[in-house]
């Protein structure tokens, strides 16, 4: 008898403007639009096997709560080779929104990125 298992995990966030989201996620990060609904208040983008949901936050108060809470940690492959291919679209971001790769003590490779709602995106890679 084999044990069930949970086999993948999806972030949901909370976003203040679904367009402005969309657009950052596609044109800075190259995620894929997967779906979007007819109102706007959901959507769904994949980059590779990565998925990640957003969903229009109900009011001010409910981003406020979250604004700059969440953290989403995207493994990755060939990390240096994604960042080069992202820099040319990082790079006008404001000061303080792209950390460039770095290696953490704790065995990782990584760079930060905070979308447009202060959402922290870390893409990781395991340092061999």
């Amino acid at each position: 008898m084999t044990k069930p298992i949970v086999e993948d995990a999806v972030a949901i966030i909370p976003v203040s403007d679904m367009a402005q989201t969309l657009e950052f996620y596609e044109l800075t990060l190259g995620f894929e639009k997967r779906f979007v609904s007819d109102d706007a208040t959901f959507a769904m983008m994949l980059h590779g096997e990565a998925a990640l949901h957003f969903i229009k936050a109900a009011d001010d108060q409910a981003l406020k709560a979250t604004r700059t809470n969440i953290s989403i940690y995207l493994w990755s492959k060939q990390l240096d080779e994604l960042y080069a291919s992202l820099e040319h679209r990082l790079s006008p971001l404001p000061e303080g929104r792209v950390r460039a790769p770095f290696d953490q003590a704790y065995g990782m490779r990584e760079f930060h990125v905070k979308d447009p709602d202060g959402c922290l995106l870390i893409f990781g890679e395991t340092i061999e």
